[in-house]
């Protein structure tokens, strides 16, 4: 069984409960609808297209990217606009972790992503 290094985002002060990847897949039953280890296919994953193991630069980029789209959202509504994409809030909650999944759950986190 092929494994895929990814980087999941962990709740700091929660064991082994991840980051979901949208309202539609997190776990309802978990106040901040974070998802258990046994969903992570549902996590917010970050991988690299040629599934090479992620690291801290790849967070980086994604930061420089979630600034990029904040600043759209807020020269185009304002300070008051709602921007969910926001990695550094995220950072504050979680931590990224590298992890190996399953192709199977690489299959479907990239099925999720493919949907935004």
């Amino acid at each position: 069984m092929n494994k895929i290094p990814v980087i999941a985002f962990k709740n700091k002060s929660k064991d082994e409960r991840y980051l979901a990847a949208s309202m539609d897949v997190g776990d309802w039953s978990d106040e901040e609808l974070d998802v258990s280890i046994n969903e992570i296919e549902n996590a917010m994953m970050i991988w690299r297209e040629d599934l090479s193991k992620p690291d801290e630069q790849d967070v980086d980029n994604l930061i420089t990217l979630s600034e990029a789209h904040k600043k759209f959202l807020k020269d185009k509504f304002g300070d008051d606009a709602y921007v969910s994409f926001d990695v550094k809030a995220w950072l504050e909650i979680y931590e990224p972790i590298n992890l190996d999944i399953t192709s199977e759950q690489f299959e479907h986190a990239f099925d999720l992503a493919s949907e935004e």
